[in-house]
């Protein structure tokens, strides 16, 4: 398992950033610490928000007095927490993707986990920087890859294992066994590849354990790009100017794609409409595309009444299963459920031979990364280059050449 201490958290803790806190007056801060009644702020879809909704009212039902005022924020997320706890008009909850918890932690209060309460430590571990847990996981969202099982059986090829991944050779080797065709007639094997979830199910990461350094340009990068490359150039996978302004769920649908590998647990829902091509669902390649774990931080601020409502609704929507069972909105999921005793919860959705059970061993096997304050700026500057440069977009250049480059440029960003 990673050990996740981002370098940058020291500085950040205690010089503060962008998302440190602005004192609220002190007779607002007292009268809400007096209080049982929190404000909760989160990000989602409708039925995303229908499902943290529901969490909040049933943590209402089942603490009497206890007031969960909701926020919905459809949009620039992060941008407005951060504003928002500049101002000191924060949430007294906030939820938080463990990939962006790096740059909130200073605003965040720490907090007490149990990593034995989840179905494995990498959850909790997940939302701990140097040691601490500064938000409680409530939802988990591992990948899974859907198959075209009426595709594989007219090529003669052997549905994969339900619940042991293939090799990476082992998936080459079968894409290039289900694609056939020529123009918009084309069937590719496999679904345009995501080069940062393959390098993952390859071994390989952005950033070192200690992130420390961008890592994306060392040997396992650069053969994982090529990786990608060659399967795009065979015509195994569409490229990425294919599929522009496309839904691969759609092409999956109308039977151009025998393998669709980036299926989180939202994807649910479309898929449930579909029932021809037949399909079912097996683990994603190698060792799995990254798992984002969501956790629920309580601002620093919070105190007296306030502060014990907000601990006993994070530990409510993280551990009890009246709560993780509302992750599951009809046939669409937020995430899959943490706990052990909610896993049934999503596995039932659907039939079983389209194996939503692909879910619970993903969540058990899932990789963590780091993580890393500037996230979005770093690994957006990265993929931009990748894609004006080598054949991961648009480009050309060898990605030998460019991919070791983009991580230097990279990890000069990350320890400024």
């Amino acid at each position: 398992m990673k050990k996740l201490v981002p370098a940058a958290l020291a500085v950040l803790l205690a010089a503060g950033c962008a998302t440190g806190n602005a004192p609220a007056s002190s007779k607002a801060a007292d009268k809400a610490a007096d209080t049982a009644e929190i404000s909760f702020s989160f990000w989602g879809t409708n039925s995303e928000a229908a499902s943290l909704k529901a969490i909040a009212a049933a943590f209402e039902k089942a603490n009497p007095g206890a007031k969960v005022t909701t926020n919905w924020i459809q949009s620039d997320y992060e941008q407005k927490l951060q504003t928002s706890i500049a101002a000191g008009t924060q949430s007294t909850v906030m939820e938080i993707s463990n990939t962006s918890l790096a740059g909130f932690a200073p605003s965040f209060a720490e907090q007490t986990v149990d990593p034995s309460a989840y179905v494995q430590p990498n959850i909790s571990a997940a939302l701990q920087l140097q040691g601490k847990y500064y938000a409680m996981p409530f939802a988990a969202k591992p990948k899974v890859m859907a198959i075209n099982t009426d595709a594989f059986k007219a090529a003669g090829v052997p549905l994969p294992s339900a619940t042991t991944p293939l090799s990476l050779d082992e998936f080459r080797t079968i894409a290039a066994k289900l694609s056939h065709g020529e123009g918009k007639a084309r069937v590719y094997g496999s679904s345009n590849l995501w080069y940062r979830g393959w390098l993952t199910a390859a071994g390989g990461g952005y950033y070192n354990a200690d992130a420390t350094e961008c890592t994306f340009g060392d040997e396992t990068g650069v053969k994982t790009a090529q990786y990608v490359v060659d399967m795009q150039k065979n015509r195994y996978a569409p490229t990425s100017t294919d599929i522009q302004g496309q839904d691969q769920a759609q092409w999956f649908a109308a039977g151009r794609l025998a393998t669709f590998s980036d299926f989180g647990p939202w994807t649910v829902a479309d898929f449930a409409k579909i029932s021809k091509p037949n399909w079912t669902l097996v683990p994603v390649p190698g060792k799995g595309f990254p798992m984002e774990v969501d956790g629920l931080g309580i601002a620093k601020t919070a105190s007296g009444k306030q502060l014990e409502t907000a601990k006993k609704f994070v530990e409510f929507a993280s551990t009890q299963q009246v709560a993780q069972d509302q992750l599951i909105q009809g046939n669409t999921a937020l995430g899959v459920p943490i706990i052990a005793a909610s896993a049934p919860t999503l596995e039932k959705v659907l039939p079983a031979e389209r194996n939503l059970a692909a879910f619970t061993g993903a969540l058990k096997t899932g990789e963590v990364g780091v993580s890393v304050a500037k996230e979005a700026q770093l690994s957006g500057d990265a993929e931009k280059g990748m894609t004006s440069y080598t054949a991961l977009g648009t480009g050309k250049d060898d990605v030998a050449k460019v991919l070791p480059q983009l991580a230097s440029k990279c990890t000069q960003a990350l320890t400024k």
